[in-house]
């Protein structure tokens, strides 16, 4: 498993578009509105009482608290146990938790059919995580046979509903081949639109793809763009050092007028949040 790709989104930074319910109903939900506040005793007690009568969402976001330690001791354990009664009942969320906690072993023993398994159940339901992360698992045959075809079907579903981690890494896919036939032009396409979404590896890869002309025409000052604002996404490390490689290169090409029009490009796609825009409201359970 390319743990690389994913794992971190585990802990989490795909954030809304893969693990949070639908908030609509629970917008009046008592025990919601508790959470959202940090007042997770009267969360707990009010999706207690929603739980006995069989509601998968509070069922589920019972496992949430003891999974995160919110308002009780952490125990995954006990998460996984209500997970499961919540993922019995179809819950697509509680599926796709679930399945992280068979494929860490993070309070059940690690099981990686029993992720595949789950996951497949929460992607049959839209889940667009559970896509994602069921195309890795047969991209890389684990817990599924290895499947390169199925790992694109799944990727795609998630890439088409507006997952930026799903669009890069069908760019990737498409690009490299890997397996299945190459299309540059089209794996550009759905990169591009992860870059556009803020993805990092995407924009280092359409850095990449403008720089050697494939799957787009090449354009120097596109590939210095892209390069730059890969660079600026970017933890130190690996791939951090490709983006500085490929944006000193480029430097060395363009002239300094060019330069100084990609700043102004480069401030248009990627401006920098102000204070007020980076102070994060509390998030609702996923």
């Amino acid at each position: 498993m390319k743990k690389a790709h994913w794992l971190p989104v585990l802990c989490f930074t795909i954030s809304a578009m893969l693990a949070e319910p639908s908030w609509a109903q629970s917008a009046i939900d008592p025990g919601s509105a508790a959470f959202m506040h940090g007042d997770y005793a009267t969360a707990m007690q009010e999706w207690w009482k929603k739980a006995q009568a069989g509601d998968a969402e509070a069922i589920n976001n019972i496992g949430v608290l003891y999974n995160k330690g919110l308002g009780v001791e952490k125990d995954p354990g006990k998460a996984a146990q209500w997970y499961q009664r919540s993922a019995e009942f179809g819950y697509p969320n509680a599926q796709f938790n679930l399945a992280n906690l068979y494929y860490s072993g993070d309070g059940v023993e690690k099981n990686p059919k029993q992720a595949a398994y789950w996951y497949q159940q929460a992607a049959e339901r839209g889940h667009l995580g559970a896509q994602y992360y069921l195309g890795l698992m047969y991209e890389d045959g684990e817990g599924v046979p290895q499947d390169q075809m199925m790992a694109l079907k799944w990727i795609v579903k998630a890439a088409d509903a507006g997952n930026a981690a799903a669009q890069y890494e069908v760019g990737r896919m498409l690009v490299s081949g890997n397996g299945l036939q190459p299309d540059a032009k089209k794996g550009a396409e759905y990169a591009l639109k992860a870059a556009q979404a803020g993805n990092a590896k995407a924009s280092l890869l359409m850095a990449q793809l403008y720089e050697a002309g494939n799957g787009a025409e090449k354009n120097d000052l596109e590939a210095y763009v892209w390069a730059r604002i890969a660079l600026d996404r970017m933890k130190p490390g690996q791939d951090s050092k490709k983006a500085s490689a490929l944006v000193d290169e480029l430097e060395g090409r363009l002239e300094p007028g060019a330069i100084k029009a990609a700043e102004r490009v480069i401030a248009i796609r990627n401006p920098k949040p102000n204070g007020e825009d980076q102070n994060q409201a509390a998030q609702p359970p996923q």
